[in-house]
């Protein structure tokens, strides 16, 4: 095992863990190896079936731990969660540095280009092999001298996004003429002019790449995290450094009372891309959330999510006082869903509409997919095809307050509590879609539910719903998933909207979506550009 491995191999409850201010490099090969570990939107069954994970900092089952790092830094190789933390309580994790030393992302840049072709710049961390006109990008080698992964530079799972810096934001790569995927252009040539420099002619002969455009290319595969916090309750990670999270983010899972403050999760020099896909994601939490005083720059998705899970009810017995339910989206399955004595509500699919409630007496998983729940109660009326149900007691409130949020493609914070969220004092810039998004869905992501008091107040929301083309011109857009059109009853609760700054590069107006909205408090906010106001339905 390597060196930070063996340090908490024999933790004690009660104890503080002190680093030395060095840089500890860890490897799957020599470090925890957990199975049976299931994350919440990551991985899809055929591509970790046994919840494998890979990790350098360790806990479970521990009460009361301090992991002072003392400056450190650890060094990732390969794909890894460099920390879990499963079923511990008051939990403090500080002053420690993450980052890979070959990230799954990787990033090249156009330094010459015209029709058809592009000269590019590759920096010496993003690794990468050729093959006649082939491009591939490749991890470092392990201990056996081969790399801990390969991936094409596009096809099938493969995904590419691209940052111009006069743009500020990061958007998609379009598929061009007779291009076999979307993504970077297809390579009809590949000269390679001298180490990380190539020349590229595309297939497409009028497709141009600006210069200065900085691509960046990953697997869609979420077999690792950045980081996870599993089952536990008051947990507290505190001035941490993070430069890489390979696949996914920091997911809080089913956990209670969480604080993230002072983290700086920004690139490094040299990149532009901090995570894959979020930076800070919940699943299923309880208590308080807070993010609070966080730098968060360059991500492939949301910059904060927290929702629940909803499962589809698949049968009920009514004699057994028992409903089968079943996660339906393939890349949430097999974690914990239900606990004796958490309350839960039956939701009508179509409408999101709740119509009864009930508390599970026990709770068994059947498989990777379904659990089998024993209730006190069930619905009177036979639920739908689509009906669900939602886990109450999961639902947490949320704190995200003087923050600094920056450069990502889609929105910056995913809302979908039925608690109090304040999101206050924070800057939003350059986000490719909403700086606030309220969903709620039973169909596609299954990501529940029906939000609460949500109060967006004092924030500076600079440039963002940039890729307008793609993803509206909404800057605040409530957007339940409500299948049945002719329903007008609203699903979410309340939003105050008040004293905050819009500010756009452009003249094309802001729009302040609100969709299926009980109330709305709208006051005091000020923009460079018509702020319009849409109410449906």
């Amino acid at each position: 095992m390597n060196e930070l491995c063996e340090i908490f191999k024999n933790v004690q409850d009660n104890q503080c863990i002190t680093l030395e201010n060095k840089i500890y490099e860890i490897a799957p090969e020599d470090s925890f190896h957990i199975e049976g570990l299931f994350f919440s939107n990551t991985a899809k069954y055929e591509e970790n079936p046994n919840g494998e994970r890979f990790c350098g900092i360790y806990l479970n089952g521990k009460k009361s731990i301090t992991i002072e790092g003392n400056g450190a830094a650890v060094m990732i190789h390969g794909k890894m969660t460099p920390f879990i933390f499963c079923k511990c309580e008051n939990i403090v994790m500080k002053n420690i540095a993450f980052d890979h030393y070959r990230p799954t992302m990787s990033e090249f840049t156009i330094i010459e280009s015209g029709k058809g072709f592009a000269k590019i710049r590759i920096n010496d961390e993003f690794l990468y092999r050729t093959e006649g006109n082939m491009l591939y990008w490749q991890g470092e080698n392990n201990k056996l001298g081969e790399p801990y992964w390969e991936i094409p530079y596009k096809g099938r799972g493969v995904l590419t996004n691209s940052f111009h810096p006069e743009k500020g934001y990061i958007e998609d790569m379009i598929c061009g003429e007779g291009d076999s995927w979307g993504g970077f252009p297809d390579i009809e040539e590949l000269e390679e002019i001298e180490k990380g420099t190539l020349l590229l002619k595309f297939r497409d002969k009028n497709r141009h790449i600006p210069v200065g455009t900085v691509a960046q290319t990953r697997s869609i595969k979420r077999v690792q995290a950045g980081g996870a916090i599993d089952r536990c309750s008051d947990v507290t990670l505190q001035n941490l450094r993070v430069m890489s999270m390979n696949c996914f983010g920091i997911l809080g899972q089913n956990s209670r009372n969480l604080t993230y403050n002072g983290l700086d999760c920004t690139p490094k020099e040299g990149r532009v891309i901090v995570s894959d896909a979020d930076f800070f994601h919940f699943s299923g939490c309880s208590g308080d959330v807070k993010v609070l005083n966080c730098k968060a720059t360059g991500a492939h998705d949301d910059i904060i999510n927290i929702h629940g899970t909803h499962l589809k009810i698949i049968e009920i017995d009514r004699k057994k006082s028992t409903a089968l339910v079943r996660y339906s989206h393939p890349e949430s399955w097999g974690f914990e869903a239900y606990a004796k004595g958490d309350k839960i509500e039956y939701v009508c699919g179509n409408t999101l509409l709740p119509y009864g409630e009930a508390t599970v007496i026990s709770a068994m998983k059947l498989n990777p997919t379904d659990v089998l729940i024993e209730v006190d109660a069930l619905p009177e009326n036979e639920p739908a095809e689509n009906d669900v149900i939602e886990n109450v007691t999961r639902t947490a409130s949320l704190t995200v307050e003087n923050n600094v949020f920056q450069r990502i493609p889609s929105r910056a914070i995913l809302c979908t509590t039925r608690k109090d969220a304040v999101i206050r004092n924070n800057t939003f810039k350059d986000m490719g879609a909403a700086a606030l998004c309220v969903a709620d869905d039973a169909n596609f992501w299954f990501e529940s539910g029906r939000s609460g008091n949500i109060y967006f107040e004092n924030n500076k929301v600079i440039n963002c719903a940039a890729r307008f083309d793609m993803c509206g011109d909404d800057v605040i857009r409530y957007e339940p998933v409500v299948m049945d059109k002719s329903s007008t009853a609203p699903v979410h609760k309340k939003l105050v909207l008040r004293n905050n700054s819009f500010q756009s590069g452009s003249s094309r107006k802001h729009l302040i979506t609100l969709s299926y909205l009980k109330e709305a408090v709208i006051e005091g906010n000020t923009s460079n550009v018509e702020l319009e106001i849409i109410n449906k339905p």
